[in-house]
């Protein structure tokens, strides 16, 4: 069972949630925002799921509801952003607004964010970037913290899943976004699916004793995640975990002053710095039509492009609703109740599923 509920009136339920939980009201608009996209995009994973996780963040002093990314050093091309432990959507699109200036003023730009909590969705910032015409980089890892991936040949966790996006200007499509985790899948969907008491495919996740597992539940219990394309994925988010991190000031976990983080850098290139003969959207453009029209293999009804999936789910959900597993909703009610939050009007914007 699973409830239906609109866009609007979620992501007014999530901002007051936060706001009752000592979020300033413009950062709890954009965080908000941010979940409930996501999961209109179809990244339920990384939709208003986190709620009940950012606000026991919040209880817990992992994030600063209230901080405020600023600027901490520029050089040239390169930035470091800080943002004091604050929500991480809020110091990425601060940090991607400042490549965003500094690559149409230099050709270039590389803007590391820092002390962040979770960023979210990696590639909503990538886009943001490619909206301005821009190619748009980004890299996400953990803070050298204790993760939920095995390394490759390894059955004890180490590296967090350590995303990576690149997003480009496809014409007419506005952008081409690819954005995936470095690990065979994300713990946001481990949580997906725990909360819907689905089992995870073959091949992404270890027990305890190191024997393969679908159960969700398993990597709570001690388990580990395995990485994407074996030793080619291991090798990947081993980087991940490497240059967001130290570009971004932050410290180890050996250092005493090591806190939880999810440092992050965010790259920006102006096409036309390179060459302004070449209409460089356009060219992206006709490299997706070739792809499209490649014939699609046995038992395949149409080959995809990155993003396709998403922006169909948005149509969809846009006009329908999102769909929330029962344990996601509970969740929400039971903050709100809490915090003396007013839910939604039932009749015309919640119904079962």
């Amino acid at each position: 069972m699973t409830i239906i509920i609109h866009a609007e009136p979620l992501q007014g339920l999530a901002r007051d949630i936060f706001r009752a939980a000592g979020t300033p009201a413009d950062i709890a608009a954009v965080v908000a925002e941010s979940l409930v996209t996501t999961n209109l995009l179809g990244h339920d994973s990384h939709g208003v799921l986190r709620v009940k996780q950012y606000i026991a963040m919040i209880r817990k002093g992992m994030i600063q509801p209230a901080q405020r990314p600023r600027l901490r050093k520029s050089f040239g091309a390169v930035a470091m952003v800080t943002l004091s432990y604050g929500f991480g959507q809020v110091g990425a699109r601060f940090a991607a607004e400042q490549a965003i200036e500094m690559a149409r003023e230099q050709g270039i730009a590389a803007v590391s964010l820092g002390q962040s909590a979770h960023v979210g969705r990696l590639g909503e910032f990538t886009a943001m970037i490619a909206e301005q015409g821009l190619i748009g980089i980004g890299f996400a890892g953990g803070g050298f913290s204790h993760g939920f991936v095995a390394p490759y040949g390894g059955r004890e966790r180490l590296f967090s899943t350590n995303p990576m996006s690149f997003a480009v200007p496809c014409g007419d499509d506005g952008t081409l976004l690819l954005d995936f985790a470095t690990s065979g899948i994300a713990h946001g969907k481990v949580m997906l699916a725990q909360s819907k008491g689905a089992p995870l495919p073959r091949g992404m996740l270890l027990d305890k004793a190191g024997r393969p597992t679908t159960a969700a539940s398993e990597l709570d219990a001690g388990g580990a995640l395995l990485p994407m394309g074996a030793h080619k994925g291991s090798g990947l988010s081993m980087m991940m975990e490497i240059i967001p991190n130290l570009l971004a000031g932050d410290r180890p976990m050996s250092s005493p002053e090591f806190h939880y983080g999810n440092p992050a850098l965010f790259m920006a290139l102006l096409p036309d710095a390179f060459d302004e003969e070449t209409d460089f959207s356009a060219q992206v453009a006709a490299l997706k039509a070739r792809v499209k029209a490649v014939k699609p293999a046995a038992g395949v009804d149409e080959v995809l492009a990155p993003g396709e999936p998403e922006a169909r789910s948005y149509a969809a959900r846009v006009k329908s609703g999102i769909p929330l597993p029962n344990s996601v909703w509970a969740d929400l009610c039971g903050l709100a109740d809490e915090l003396g939050v007013v839910l939604p009007t039932p009749p015309q914007n919640i119904r079962e599923g």
